[in-house]
């Protein structure tokens, strides 16, 4: 038989084992990180890619383990013209895609972004332009809002086109086919040339089965998928510096992140972000570039004359924004003003 005390000690301890269950489990389930699916339709060990990992291996790093990634790359996951959908409805936490490029319907403002000639080549300059316009323009701002998901980050490069053969003067475009998609096809459309809107991840099997005879792209684009095995002239002065990544949040989860971990992965994709994709495409370019010439291709730099044909060529793409802006009530010519503007306050010099 139990004395009293005994009884006393056991009911001490069976209140003693029920606060370590309802006060330690607890604990131990906040520390069980949140684990975020990145799904990204082009390979792993691009300059672009690199900086989105490194960008979530630090947003671990600075929520020190509570968030986690598993990365779905090479459209394994979702493929590219589905993203704003897949995210929207789940499939992954986060992602990204050239969604402005492939949907353009959803996002007619930001098709300023889009036009060729504008802003200028430096990555840096038209990505802290795009991400200040997506804070403050209310426009933008709007429409990106519109679409059902968290924008995280914009990403930019100079567009570029590789070819079958070479391409300085207007007259070269007659009779080709080039992969070209938005206002660049119009403008290689009204050059003579058959625009075919594939996206960067048909063009190789293109290429080699005579679809097309060259593509618009970016220096690290043309690499990654093999580009030059088939094309060995690169005119590699610029014809644009388009947005042509946007990455994106699940509205959802987002809402279910602590807002510290809200602040953090915000700050970290507008700041550190454009930081890492620096780093890692000013190393990229020289060593691209000697591949190609090591590969036997040949690079074409355009003349002051030739360029302002080019130019001359693509002035209707500006007109044509700005008149459908009008027609919805945007002043498309201030939108494209603001962003000048912003390009030349954010552009590294020289």
């Amino acid at each position: 038989m139990k004395t009293k005390p005994q009884t006393i000690f056991l009911g001490f301890l069976l209140i003693l084992s029920l606060l370590v269950f309802f006060l330690v489990e607890p604990v131990a389930a906040q520390t069980k990180p949140i684990i975020l699916k990145y799904s990204d339709p082009s390979k792993a060990g691009t300059a672009r890619t690199d900086a989105a990992k490194d960008t979530m291996l630090e947003i671990e790093k600075r929520t020190g383990g509570r968030v986690k990634h598993e990365f779905y790359w090479a459209e394994s996951l979702i493929k590219a013209k589905d993203t704003p959908d897949a995210i929207k409805a789940g499939t992954c936490d986060v992602g990204g895609a050239p969604n402005m490029v492939y949907n353009p319907a959803r996002f007619p403002v930001w098709q300023f972004s889009q036009l060729m000639f504008t802003g200028g080549p430096d990555l840096w300059g038209v990505m802290k332009a795009w991400n200040e316009l997506a804070a403050t323009n209310p426009k933008l701002k709007g429409e990106l809002e519109k679409q059902g998901m968290k924008f995280l980050s914009s990403f930019g490069y100079p567009s570029t086109i590789i070819c079958k053969k070479p391409l300085a003067e207007p007259d070269n475009f007659k009779g080709l086919r080039i992969r070209a998609v938005g206002p660049t096809a119009k403008w290689v459309s009204a050059l003579g040339a058959t625009a075919v809107p594939l996206t960067f991840y048909e063009v190789t099997e293109g290429l080699a089965r005579g679809v097309v005879d060259g593509t618009v792209g970016y220096l690290y684009v043309h690499f990654t998928y093999k580009f030059h095995d088939y094309c060995k002239f690169l005119t590699y002065t610029p014809i644009a510096n388009t947005l042509i990544f946007d990455t994106w949040f699940n509205l959802d989860t987002w809402k279910k992140l602590p807002p510290d971990l809200q602040k953090i992965y915000e700050e970290t994709w507008r700041e550190y972000y454009p930081q890492a994709v620096l780093k890692h495409c000013d190393e990229e370019i020289d060593r691209l570039l000697k591949t190609f010439k090591d590969a036997g291709g040949k690079t074409v730099e355009l003349t002051p004359e030739q360029l302002g044909k080019w130019k001359k060529a693509a002035a209707f793409l500006i007109d044509d924004y700005t008149k459908k802006m009008s027609s919805m009530g945007v002043d498309g010519v201030k939108i494209i003003d603001e962003y000048e503007k912003l390009y030349k306050k954010y552009e590294r010099k020289k």
